[in-house]
């Protein structure tokens, strides 16, 4: 029998009002194997001061390495940097420093953004049976579109729905390591010749979680908000398309 389960048992804590850039990019073929080695050396040379004064605060990047999701006709890219940075206000100065930075073996810049966390669905910090794992997690990059006049409908069913799901099963599941849902606040760069979205979700997630996702969805939908899974995700599908989903690594 399965052990009782509440909400007020879950000790993971979200991380609200926290701001991150994303820069979306395409790389020159020949300069992959450059990336994991230069990527934040370059970046940090870049940013200069920016990183000492700890205004940006971590810096990740995740590889696009295969296609889970696509809608529409666009040229898939290749990697996505993620920085948090301490305040807000910094991003008018690291975003247009970016735009103006020669790194070499970046070809291409699909997108330039400052995003905020959705609250109570962002959790970086693994739960304890996900940090005991010896083995590393994959990682699901979801560049979502929600329909602009249901955006705050989509924000409540995070609020309300998925972000306490995950959270259940990162602490009880185990499957994910960690997972991040990020809303678009400020596009300093688009590239015209690819469609746009408005939320960024990062998810860590160990092999386990291609069997058990729906599973252990259901239950944490049902302990947290007593709503099941087709419910929920029928409503998802009304009001938001999945745009580009990627499976990858975390190179740094």
């Amino acid at each position: 029998m399965d052990k009782k389960i509440s909400v007020e048992n879950l000790k993971l804590t979200p991380q609200n009002d926290t701001y991150y850039i994303a820069w979306s990019i395409g790389v020159d073929k020949k300069y992959k194997k450059h990336m994991k080695k230069e990527i934040k050396s370059q970046l940090t040379d870049v940013l200069g001061s920016m990183t000492q004064n700890n205004a940006v605060e971590d810096i990740s990047v995740y590889s696009h390495n295969k296609t889970a999701e696509k809608h529409g006709e666009f040229i898939i890219w290749d990697y996505l940097i993620l920085m948090q940075i301490k305040e807000k206000e910094d991003a008018e100065i690291i975003l247009p420093n970016l735009k103006n930075v020669n790194i070499p073996f970046v070809l291409e810049t699909i997108r330039m953004e400052l995003l905020v966390t959705t609250p109570n669905s962002t959790y970086p910090t693994p739960g304890e049976g996900a940090r005991k794992r010896h083995v590393k997690p994959f990682y699901a990059i979801e560049y979502v579109d929600v329909q602009p006049n249901h955006l705050d409908e989509f924000r409540d069913i995070m609020i309300n729905n998925n972000g306490p799901a995950m959270k259940y099963i990162m602490e009880e599941a185990r499957w994910c390591h960690n997972f991040y849902a990020l809303e678009t606040l400020t596009v300093f760069y688009h590239n015209s010749s690819y469609p746009t979205w408005n939320q960024i979700h990062v998810i860590g997630l160990y092999l386990e979680s291609i069997f058990l996702y729906k599973k252990d969805f259901s239950k944490g939908l049902a302990i947290t908000h007593s709503i099941s899974f087709e419910e929920n995700f029928a409503q998802l599908k009304k009001i938001r398309t999945m745009l580009y989903k990627t499976i990858g690594r975390k190179m740094i």
